[in-house]
C-alpha cells in the first residue's frame, strides 16, 4: 500500500464500507466490567467541590489531585479511599449517568452497529440495566436474550465518577493543555460473576469472532489471586473451545504489582492485548521503540497480536493479515472520533468537521521480523465533546473487523438475533 494516503478521503471510504464491515460480523464476548459511570464537567464542578472541600480533607486531597491532573493534560483513573466520597460528591453537584466499564462500553457500540454482543451482567440493578444498550445480549437459564429483556433485581454496585476537561478551559488560574478525564473510584470492583454467562459463551465461543477480557484494574488487591484464576480459567474453556480471538484490554492500574499480575497471569491465555500509548511507555524500557516493547511483550507472552492506541493514530503489531489489521485499527479510530464529535456512541455518517489526522510514529506497513506492523492517523478533535469511554469504543471497532467473517466465509455470520 503506498505511503501517501488522503486520510480524509479514506476513512470516508470507510464509512461507506462500514454496514458491509458490520454485516460480516460474529458475536464478540466479554467479560467482566460493567458499571455506572456518572459524567461530570471539572471546570463546571470545581466551584461547588472546592466550597465544600474546606470542611472535608478527603475532598480537598481529591480536587488538589483532579486539578494536578488537568492542567497538566493527564487523565487515567484516580482511585481514593473515601467510602464517604460519592455522597459527598452527590450532595455538591449531580451527572448524567451512562454506561461505563470495557466490556460493557464496547458492547454497547457493537450493538448501535447492529453486532452482536454478549457479555457478564451479575449486577442486574434497575441502575446498572438502565445505561446498557437494550439489544446487548445476556444471559439468563433459558439462553442468550436482549438486556431490555432482563427483569431489575438487587442492589446496585457504587458508580464511578468521570470528570472531564477540555483544552484551552481555565481551571483555577491554570490552562488545560490537553482534552481528557479523571476516572475517580471509591472502592474496588470485583469481577463480573455471571455464570449462565460463562455457560453461554463457552457454548457460542466456537462460532463467535472474538472474546473480551478486562476490569482487572478495579479489582480488590486481596482477592486478585483468586480473581485473576477465574479471568484465566474462563479464557482457557474459550480457547478449548475453539475461539481464535481473546483480547485482554489492560487500563490504567492503581499500583504496578496489580498489572503486573494480570499481564503474568492473564497474557498467556489469550491472543491479543490492548493498551494506550501511555500504558505502553509505562511497560518499555529507556529509549525502547514503541513498536519494539509491543513485539517483546507479545513474544514473551505467546501473544498472535498487540495494539496501541492514542490520542492522534493506532498502531498494531501482528502475526495476521496487515491489511485487514489496518482496517480494524481505522474503524476503531473511525467510532472513537465520532463519539468525541458527538458526545456518545453514535454511527458515523462523516469525518469530523473540525478532525485533523497527526503524522502517527510509523509507517502505515512494515515489517519486524515475523512480525507486521500496521499503523495510522486517527481523524483527532483538539476539544471533542467528550473523552470517556474512546479507548473501549476503538476497541470495539478492531473487533468488528477482526472478529468478524471473512468474505468466503460470509456463511459464519449469525442471520438471525434472539429476541
Amino acid at each position: 500500500m503506498s505511503e501517501v494516503i488522503h486520510w480524509p478521503e479514506q476513512y470516508a471510504a470507510l464509512i461507506a464500507r462500514l454496514p458491509e464491515i458490520v454485516e460480516r460480523s460474529r458475536l464478540t464476548v466479554g467479560g467482566f466490567s460493567a458499571c455506572v459511570d456518572v459524567y461530570l464537567s471539572l471546570r463546571e464542578a470545581i466551584g461547588p467541590l472546592s466550597v465544600a472541600a474546606r470542611d472535608s480533607a478527603e475532598g480537598a486531597a481529591m480536587l488538589a489531585e483532579l486539578m494536578r491532573r488537568a492542567t497538566s493534560g493527564v487523565g487515567g483513573e484516580l482511585f481514593v479511599d473515601w467510602p464517604a466520597g460519592p455522597a459527598w460528591i452527590d450532595r455538591q453537584i449531580s451527572g448524567r449517568r451512562a454506561v461505563g466499564g470495557t466490556s460493557a462500553q464496547a458492547a454497547y457500540m457493537l450493538a448501535q452497529l447492529g453486532a452482536p454482543a454478549l457479555i457478564a451482567i451479575e449486577d442486574r440493578s434497575a441502575s446498572q440495566l438502565d445505561v446498557l444498550h437494550p439489544n446487548t445480549l445476556a444471559a439468563d437459564a433459558d439462553g442468550l436474550v436482549h438486556v431490555a429483556s432482563l427483569q431489575a433485581q438487587g442492589a446496585a454496585r457504587a458508580p464511578h465518577y468521570i470528570f472531564e476537561f477540555t483544552a484551552g478551559e481555565t481551571i483555577g488560574a491554570h490552562p488545560v493543555p490537553r482534552s481528557s478525564r479523571t476516572i475517580v473510584r471509591f472502592d474496588h470492583s470485583a469481577l463480573q460473576r455471571d455464570h449462565a454467562f460463562e455457560r453461554s459463551a463457552m457454548a457460542q465461543a466456537k462460532n463467535a469472532g472474538a472474546g473480551i477480557l478486562c476490569g482487572f484494574n478495579e479489582i480488590p488487591p486481596e482477592s486478585a489471586a483468586t480473581e485473576l484464576d477465574y479471568a484465566a480459567g474462563i479464557a482457557d474453556t474459550w480457547r478449548r473451545a475453539g475461539l481464535d480471538l481473546i483480547h485482554v484490554e489492560l487500563g490504567d492500574f492503581p499500583d504496578e504489582p496489580l498489572r503486573d499480575a494480570t499481564i503474568d497471569r492473564l497474557l498467556p491465555k489469550a491472543t491479543s492485548v490492548g493498551m494506550s500509548g501511555s500504558e505502553l511507555a509505562e511497560l518499555s524500557s529507556d529509549r525502547e521503540a514503541p513498536e519494539t516493547a509491543a513485539i517483546r511483550i507479545a513474544e514473551t507472552h505467546g501473544l498472535s497480536r498487540a495494539c496501541i492506541h492514542a490520542d492522534g493514530w493506532a498502531f498494531a503489531v501482528t502475526r495476521g493479515d496487515p491489511e485487514r489489521e489496518l482496517e480494524a485499527l481505522q474503524v476503531g479510530c473511525l467510532l472513537a472520533s465520532t463519539r468525541a464529535a458527538q458526545g456518545y456512541f453514535a454511527i458515523p455518517d462523516r469525518v469530523p468537521d473540525s478532525a485533523r489526522f497527526p503524522a502517527p510514529p510509523l509507517p502505515i506497513s512494515l515489517r519486524r521480523g515475523s512480525w507486521s506492523i500496521a499503523c495510522c492517523p486517527a481523524p483527532y478533535l483538539e476539544k471533542p465533546a467528550a473523552t470517556i469511554g474512546l479507548g473501549d469504543t476503538f476497541l470495539a471497532g478492531t473487533l468488528v473487523v477482526l472478529g468478524g467473517a471473512t468474505k468466503t466465509a460470509a456463511a459464519a455470520v449469525p442471520t438471525e438475533r434472539p429476541s
